[in-house]
């Protein structure tokens, strides 16, 4: 029997996310391609590992028994990749882009604390850009992969605004590919009280990013709503949004964290009749790249937990209590919000 290491993580990530179309889509793989290496799996061991249901797969008697031997020998093989990376002067580098909708609070510091701890012998590096840029990025050579906010397959495409598309997925190049980590929640909000002489609320919204689905939606979905399209001031980075709605220079949408934070989100209140909205929190990556599979999966579980941590505490430091739930920070009423 010749099993290799690829076929054991596929397997691996399989029995982790009870799906074939799963696994495909958090290991930048095509559905086609993990079916046809489970099913030369199965012939090499000469029994099914999975038994196929209709909202997934599970396990065999034999697939579990190769389960516990797979988790084995993938330890062993990531131990043996640290173990001959020979010690240097100036370790690997990875360096990522990170989105400003993805940059606020203390994310950046907990990205390279947590990278530090996870990613044993390499250096990572941050460089926060916006979402069209990723792709100049990439063909320069100027980041190895990019941490980016992309739509969430909705069940039905009439809950999104017409002709809003993820320009990201839309003109990404074949060689690269996405691995999604973790949804992170989006809400609408405005001033409490409004600049004098600003115009209503809706008319004005303030974005980090022009091309990053999470801040193009809040204007497209006021355009179909009213007759034109609102004013839009562009500011860079989250901070900016925050404090410009605050100030009531227009509305914005913010990730809930940093919209609920009792240090940071004074004098904001839910836009009325916006609703909240999710996105995915993705790696793109180099299809291809030659670098030891550790490092990838390492850097992935690194930007799965820094998001996780930032969707439930922007403002605090690590282990503090939880933020209070929308609605019981001064000014929030969750009954405006959908």
């Amino acid at each position: 029997m010749d099993i290799d290491a690829r076929t054991l993580r596929t397997f691996r990530e399989v029995t982790l996310t009870g799906s074939f179309t799963q696994a495909a889509r958090r290991l930048g793989y095509s559905q086609s391609s993990v079916t046809a290496q489970m099913r030369a799996l199965e012939r090499q061991v000469g029994e099914p590992v999975f038994e196929r249901l209709p909202s997934g797969v599970r396990l065999t008697r034999t697939g579990t028994v190769l389960c516990d031997y797979a988790r084995q020998i993938l330890n062993l093989v990531g131990e043996m990749e640290v173990a001959l990376r020979r010690p240097a002067a100036n370790p690997p580098r990875m360096t990522v882009g990170v989105v400003p909708a993805l940059a606020y609070g203390q994310q950046l510091a907990r990205l390279t604390h947590l990278g530090r701890r996870l990613l044993s012998g390499v250096q990572l590096a941050l460089r926060v850009m916006g979402t069209g840029e990723v792709h100049d990025a990439f063909r320069a050579g100027t980041i190895d992969g990019a941490l980016v906010l992309t739509v969430v397959d909705a069940d039905d495409p009439a809950a999104l605004p017409g002709a809003l598309t993820d320009p990201l997925r839309a003109d990404r190049p074949d060689d690269l590919t996405e691995v999604r980590l973790q949804e992170v929640e989006f809400v609408p909000v405005t001033g409490v009280s409004r600049m004098r002489g600003a115009a209503a609320p809706g008319r004005q919204v303030v974005i980090a990013d022009p091309d990053c689905p999470s801040q193009r939606w809040l204007p497209e979905f006021l355009r179909l709503r009213s007759d034109g399209p609102p004013e839009i001031h562009e500011l860079g980075s989250m901070a900016g949004v925050r404090a410009a709605a605050q100030s009531g220079l227009g509305c914005a949408m913010l990730p809930m964290a940093l919209a609920t934070s009792p240090r940071e989100a004074g004098g904001l209140r839910p836009l009325p009749g916006v609703p909240r909205m999710r996105w995915n929190a993705s790696l793109v990556s180099a299809r291809g790249d030659d670098r030891p599979a550790l490092d990838w999966e390492n850097l992935a579980e690194t930007l799965r937990q820094a998001t996780a941590l930032a969707c439930a505490d922007p403002g605090e430091p690590e282990g503090a209590a939880a933020l209070p739930a929308l609605g019981t920070t001064p000014g929030l009423n969750p009954g405006l919000a959908n």
